[in-house]
């Protein structure tokens, strides 16, 4: 059904290197879809106008979503936003460009896509994802042989969605010729942003360097071929801008402290990300992340935003500090919504895992990265943001909310874990899952395996490391007539890794 996708922009240039045709230079992609709502997205090779049409598939009536420009100030990305979708149902679009005479005049080939939108919130269907993180990190990039092949393989398993749980770049890494187990890349050509070359105070610089961050795991063919049937769920985390960072600090941390323009690097690095994520941005606040999403009877979706709002890492998590990884907007929207939800399954989307301890040995003078403090009693023993999920937990067990699972990353190697707590004490232990995946291409695994911070009670229940991963979740209903949430790990060949599998009966 597909195109053929070319690789990237410079598949159409000139012998000077300028691109002379008119284009849909990185495929297209389907984002934050819902049951009649959702986003298309694609980039052009020159600044153009964007056109969608739609329609119900084997429908004969087609749709033509509101024309929009794609302009230098976005990198020529455009997201078209489709309102008035039928529920349940699957919907094929194509996707080209055109400029006006005066401006050369011509028009794109079109490429086409595929989704389907969730059912509405009073019926059951089943829905199945995919969520992964960490691509192009470490010098793990893209394969000249094969590309980001993962991708080819969770789009055989014709997932609703995917969750793009952040590090979707690596903007303070650099993509060399030769991956570090000796694979040839396709070579970046880009600087880190971590580099002392890089002037931070110079905008366009810091600009670019993101920029073309992006469009090189874009240009990949299979993450394109994978985008245009699977919808897109997009989260952030510290690599979109630079390694355990909080976008709100006046300052980084660690060896970059005292260097002058980081929120040149924040402002550039979130532009960046809303140009490639296919969000459809709130017109409260374009530059929130946070958001959640219905699937009828089985289950919601809430996507959080761990950067954005965080306290410094380096912080002592106390009473008296109150220190917030995700400040008291989001979390009290978190709970709410758990509390409001109908649906049998809650999934909270958390880029940082609960319990796994972050940081490593620079914990001690940066700070956990993550919730966790870690079972040792040194200087990193006082950070992380453990009272924060304790006030979420107790939130959880105060209003018998249960049916709650966390999906995470950032710790580069798959864990499932169950929790049983009674944080209110009233002798009912609340129960609740966690299932860690990642990296899809980066650094496969911790030099040093870390134990969980005992204050939830956690049980390991599988726990691998040294490979490529990604998880895959689905909820529908069983023989015993409940609805289930099954999952399971599967490496870069598809298959489901021992032990990783899970079968959850709602309580």
């Amino acid at each position: 059904m597909l195109e053929a996708i070319r690789n990237s922009d410079e598949s159409f240039a000139d012998s000077d290197g300028r691109v002379t045709e008119l284009r849909v230079s990185h495929g297209v992609a389907t984002g934050d879809v819902t049951a009649t709502t959702a986003v298309i997205w694609a980039r052009a090779t020159h600044p153009a106008t964007m056109r969608v049409e739609y329609r119900i598939d084997g429908a004969a009536t087609l749709s033509q979503a509101a024309p929009v420009g794609a302009t230098a100030a976005t990198d020529h990305t455009a997201v078209a936003r489709l309102a008035g979708l039928t529920p349940g149902s699957l919907y094929r679009y194509r996707v080209w460009f055109d400029r006006p005479p005066g401006s050369g005049g011509d028009q794109s080939v079109s490429v086409e896509g595929a989704f389907r939108t969730a059912p509405d919130a009073q019926t059951y269907a089943p829905v199945s994802f995919v969520f992964s993180g960490d691509l192009g990190g470490a010098g793990y990039c893209r394969p000249i042989a094969g590309g980001y092949a993962i991708f080819d393989v969770m789009r055989t398993l014709t997932p609703h969605f995917f969750v793009a749980q952040g590090d979707m770049i690596y903007a303070d890494n650099e993509c060399p010729s030769y991956g570090p187990d000796g694979t040839r890349n396709v070579p970046g050509g880009f600087p880190s942003v971590a580099d002392g070359e890089v002037d931070w105070t110079n905008s366009a610089r810091v600009r670019d360097a993101y920029l073309r961050h992006w469009r090189y795991n874009r240009a990949d063919p299979a993450y394109q071929r994978f985008l245009a049937s699977v919808p897109l769920i997009s989260q952030w985390d510290d690599h979109e801008i630079l390694n355990d960072s909080g976008h709100s600090w006046p300052t980084p941390g660690g060896a970059h402290m005292f260097r002058d323009g980081y929120q040149n690097l924040v402002a550039a690095g979130r532009d960046a990300f809303f140009s490639y994520a296919a969000i459809d941005r709130s017109p409260e606040d374009a530059y929130r992340v946070y958001r959640s999403f219905n699937w009828g009877r089985a289950m919601d979706l809430f996507v959080l935003d761990a950067r954005s709002y965080r306290s410094r890492n380096d912080e002592a998590d106390t009473p008296e500090n109150r220190k917030t990884m995700l400040g008291p907007a989001q979390l009290e929207w978190l709970q709410r919504g758990l509390s409001d939800s109908k649906a049998t399954w809650k999934v909270v989307a958390a880029e940082i895992p609960l319990s796994i301890p972050t940081g490593g040995i620079g914990a001690v003078a940066l700070g956990r990265d993550g919730w966790a403090r870690g079972e040792d009693s040194g200087p990193a023993s006082q950070t992380g943001f453990r009272r924060e999920l304790l006030e979420l937990v107790r939130y959880l067990d105060d209003h018998t909310i249960r049916n709650v699972v966390f999906i995470t990353g950032d710790v580069h190697q798959p864990v499932s874990l169950r929790y049983g707590t009674d944080p209110n004490g009233d002798g009912r232990p609340l129960v609740f899952h966690e299932l860690i995946a990642g990296p899809l291409s980066a650094s496969p695994g911790p030099r040093v395996d870390p134990n969980p911070d005992r204050i939830l009670g956690p049980t390991v229940l599988y726990k691998e490391t040294g490979f490529f991963n990604f998880g895959y979740v689905w909820v529908e209903a069983a023989s015993d007539g409940k609805i289930h949430l099954l999952a399971d790990v599967r490496g870069p060949d598809g298959a489901i890794r021992p032990g990783s599998s899970l079968d959850l009966a709602p309580e």
